[in-house]
């Protein structure tokens, strides 16, 4: 019987579990410091072994009784802003999608002047800092009444989805045969026909993928919710308020950080086999 001991195999192992435990301790650190009370949360050396609490939870929902927790009458109610995270990151990615398949069809089908130049601008918007957006939309959005309000907080998370839905749109049809369409015009059918019967059915998995980031990226950003909402704050906001320099609160923070992360990860839980096929989809010609 031989034995293969293959020493670069062993190496890449280990730098892949090396890398999967960097990666996945602070989600781990963060999940313990969710169950531990402030006074452990401060102890050094790190405290591992503990009798774990559900207190700092309660406190961030609201069902403690007043008076009961070590915070005493507190009220936080952390499930309104990830409910105004679902709506603003979910309302933008459907906006973005009625608006960005047209437009990347358009873009990956059609030949005219200043096309690629189009499409670049439409794509500097995603990679261009967002304080060039925050001021005047401010200003904007103040003057029309809509700040601080879910259709405008929707209208200007365009900027993070909208851009990359019609690239992506653009890269998936332009990896469908051309000749498909062709034989559909031939037949008689409508462009919208083609578009719905045809080209939507085929995108489908990368629209999925698609969909998935763009919501990711949404529901993670920072910087458009701080300055732009304050009822409607989405949950990244909501845990920056939890920084309270009187009180020790960076286990009810935890707890904050640990439900936020449950929503993306349910997400890519449920939808992981159409992300792979969204991210590879158009890689290979």
């Amino acid at each position: 019987m031989k034995f293969n001991f293959n020493l670069k195999n062993l190496f890449l192992n280990l730098l892949v579990l090396v890398a999967a435990i960097i990666i996945i301790f602070p989600i781990f650190w963060i999940f313990l410091m969710s169950l531990k009370s402030s006074a452990q949360v401060m102890e050094w050396p790190p405290v591992f072994i503990f009798e774990p609490t559900l207190d700092n939870y309660k406190v961030l929902f609201d069902i403690s009784v007043a008076g009961s927790s070590n915070y005493g009458t507190i009220r936080i109610n952390f499930l309104e802003p990830i409910l105004n995270s679902v709506i603003i990151s979910g309302g933008a990615v459907l906006v973005s999608l009625i608006i960005g398949i047209p437009a990347g069809y358009i873009l990956a089908r059609s030949n005219f002047k200043f096309k690629e130049d189009i499409g670049f601008f439409i794509l500097g918007f995603r990679f261009a800092p967002l304080i060039l957006v925050i001021i005047p939309m401010f200003y904007f959005f103040t003057k029309l009444g809509i700040k601080d309000t879910y259709f405008g907080m929707v209208w200007v998370y365009q900027v993070i989805t909208l851009p990359m839905i019609i690239w992506l749109t653009r890269v998936y049809v332009e990896d469908i045969p051309i000749e498909l369409e062709e034989a559909a015009f031939v037949d008689g059918a409508s462009v919208l026909h083609v578009i719905y019967k045809i080209i939507l059915p085929l995108l489908r998995p990368g629209l999925v993928g698609a969909s998935l980031l763009v919501f990711l990226l949404a529901w993670h950003n920072f910087a458009l919710g701080l300055l732009l909402a304050s009822k409607k704050a989405p949950v990244t906001v909501a845990l920056l308020k939890l920084l309270n320099p009187g009180i020790n609160f960076y286990p009810v923070m935890a707890c904050g950080l640990v439900i936020s992360m449950i929503v993306p990860i349910l997400l890519i839980f449920l939808g992981q086999k159409h992300f792979v096929k969204g991210l590879t989809f158009g890689a290979v010609k």
